[in-house]
C-alpha cells in the first residue's frame, strides 16, 4: 500500500496542509543546522549537549517532513530540497563539529602537536562529510520517492550515533575519531536497512513511535545539574545496534513484499 491508496489522504486540504508543514519543518531543519554551525565556532560552555540536542531535533524534523512531503505528493520537495537540507544538517553541521573537536585534541593529549591535531580534525570532518554526501547522491540516484530499504546507514541515524557518542561521559577524542570512520564506512556500505518510507505496518509504527519518544526524551532531558540525557542516549544506542543487526533481514522481507505487490498489479 502507498499513500495514494488511502482515499482520506487524497483530500485537497490535507495535501495542502501536509505540503505547508513539510516546508515549515524543512525550513526549521536548515535553520537549526545553521545555528548549530555558528555556535560550534563560538563553542559556549556545555555546547556538546546542545549540539546533540540540535541533531536530534533535525532528525525528527527530517523524518516528519519526508512523510508529509509524500502525503502531499510533492516530488520536488521530497527529493531536491530535502536532500540539500540533509547535506547541511547531517553533513556539514556534524562534520564541522567533529573537525573542531578533533582539532582541539592537543588540550587533552599534549604529545600531539597543534599542527597534527588540526590536520587530523580537517581529515575527520572531510571523511564524515564525504560519506554523507556520497550516501545522499547514491540515494537520489536510486529511487528516492519510495524504496523499501536504504543502501547503507541513513545520514540522520549516523548523526544520532554521533550525538549519543559525544555526550557519553569521558569519551576520548580518539574513540570519537575511530567511531566516525566506522560510521562513515556504514554509510558508504550497501547494507540494506529499512527505510520506513511507505505506509507504516504495525511493526513500523511501533519502531517509529518508540524511537520518536526516545528522541524527544533525549531533547527534553536536562544536562544540569545532573546529566539525564545519558539515559535515553543509552537506549538509542541499543536501538541503533538492533537496527544494524536485524535491519538487513527485515529490509529484504520488505523488498520481497514490494516485488510481490508489483507483480500482482501487473497481472491485474
Amino acid at each position: 500500500m502507498t499513500w495514494e491508496d488511502i482515499p482520506y489522504l487524497q483530500k485537497t486540504w490535507i495535501k495542502k496542509t501536509a505540503w505547508f508543514l513539510a516546508n515549515l519543518f524543512t525550513l526549521g531543519n536548515i535553520v537549526i543546522a545553521v545555528v548549530g554551525i555558528v555556535y560550534t565556532f563560538i563553542n559556549p560552555e556545555n555546547y556538546v549537549f546542545w549540539f546533540a540536542k540540535f541533531l536530534a531535533v533535525c532528525s525528527i524534523l527530517d523524518f516528519a517532513d519526508g512523510k508529509l512531503a509524500r502525503i502531499s505528493g510533492s516530488k520536488k520537495l521530497a527529493i531536491d530540497v530535502d536532500t540539500i537540507v540533509d547535506s547541511i544538517s547531517f553533513g556539514v553541521f556534524p562534520a564541522v563539529y567533529l573537525g573542531n573537536l578533533i582539532a582541539k585534541w592537543e588540550y587533552s593529549m599534549r604529545e600531539i602537536s597543534t599542527g597534527w591535531s588540526i590536520t587530523l580534525g580537517i581529515i575527520t570532518g572531510l571523511i564524515y562529510l564525504g560519506a554523507v554526501w556520497f550516501r545522499l547522491y547514491r540515494f537520489v540516484k536510486r529511487d528516492p520517492l519510495y524504496t523499501p530499504y536504504f543502501n547503507g546507514l541513513p545520514s540522520p541515524f549516523a548523526a544520532m550515533v554521533i550525538a549519543c557518542l559525544v555526550i557519553f561521559p569521558d569519551t576520548p577524542e580518539w574513540g570519537i575519531l575511530i567511531a566516525t570512520i566506522i560510521i562513515s564506512g556504514f554509510m558508504l556500505s550497501k547494507i540494506p536497512l529499512p527505510s520506513f518510507k511507505g505506509v507504516p505496518s504495525k511493526f513500523d509504527l511501533y519502531w517509529i513511535i518508540t524511537t520518536t519518544i526516545l528522541f524527544v526524551l533525549f531533547i527534553a532531558m536536562p544536562f544540569q545539574p545532573v546529566n539525564l540525557m545519558i539515559y535515553p542516549a543509552y537506549v538509542i544506542a541499543v536501538y541503533m545496534l538492533v537496527y544494524l543487526t536485524g535491519g538487513p533481514e527485515y529490509a529484504m522481507k520488505l523488498e520481497e513484499k514490494y516485488k510481490e505487490k508489483g507483480s500482482m498489479k501487473e497481472e491485474k
